[in-house]
C-alpha cells in the first residue's frame, strides 16, 4: 500500500517526468462519492501512520473532549475540479496560482447532537478533515486538511422530503490531497 507524498517539482529545464502506470488491458479505477467525513479541531496532532487502524480507533469518538479526537459523519459528498488563476508570463508561458479546493457535503442524520454540531460550525472556525470515498480511498494525509466551513440547514418542499445539512468545505493548496487505502473499510 503506497502513501502519496508531496511531489518534488523540477527546478530547471532538464528533468524526467515521474514514473506512471500504463496497461492496455486494464485501468486502475477508483470509484465512489465521498461517504464518510472525519473532523477534528485545528490543533489535533498528526498521525504517526495514516494507515494505522489502531491509531484511528484510538482517536475516533463522538463524545471525547481530548483535543486529538476525531468525529465522523455519514455523508454524501463530491469534490469538483479545483480552480486556479492562469497568469501569463514571459516566453508565452503561464503560471498557475495555488488551487482553490471545494467539497460539497450533505448530511442526512439530523439527530439533536448532529444539528447542534452543524450550528457550532456556523461559528466559522477552522477545522481539520479527512474524507473517505465509497471505494475505500482516504484523503488528507497524516495531518489532515485545514478547511473553512459554511454550514446550512435545508428543508425542501414535499411531505416526504428529508431535512439535510449542506456543508461547503474550502481550502487552498498547490497539490491535491494525499491519498491512501483507508484502514477503516
Amino acid at each position: 500500500m503506497s502513501v502519496n507524498t508531496t511531489p518534488t517539482c523540477p527546478t530547471g529545464c532538464i528533468y524526467v517526468p515521474p514514473s506512471n502506470d500504463f496497461d492496455f488491458c486494464k485501468s486502475n479505477i477508483h470509484q465512489g462519492e465521498i461517504e464518510i467525513l472525519y473532523i477534528a479541531g485545528p490543533s489535533a496532532q498528526c498521525f504517526t501512520s495514516i494507515t494505522s487502524l489502531a491509531e484511528w480507533n484510538a482517536r475516533l469518538s463522538e463524545t471525547s473532549v481530548d483535543p486529538d479526537t476525531i468525529r465522523r459523519f455519514r455523508v454524501i459528498g463530491d469534490m469538483p475540479a479545483a480552480s486556479s488563476t492562469e497568469v501569463p508570463i514571459s516566453l508565452g508561458q503561464f503560471f498557475y496560482t495555488d488551487k482553490d479546493f471545494l467539497i460539497n457535503i450533505e448530511v442526512e442524520d439530523n439527530s439533536d447532537l448532529n444539528y447542534a454540531f452543524m450550528r457550532w460550525m456556523e461559528c466559522q472556525q477552522l477545522l481539520k478533515i479527512w474524507y473517505q470515498t465509497a471505494g475505500g480511498d482516504l484523503f488528507g494525509g497524516i495531518c489532515g486538511i485545514d478547511v473553512s466551513v459554511a454550514a446550512n440547514y435545508v428543508i425542501e418542499k414535499g411531505q416526504k422530503s428529508i431535512h439535510k445539512q449542506m456543508w461547503t468545505l474550502k481550502w487552498v493548496s498547490k497539490f491535491s490531497p494525499e491519498r491512501v487505502i483507508s484502514p477503516l473499510v
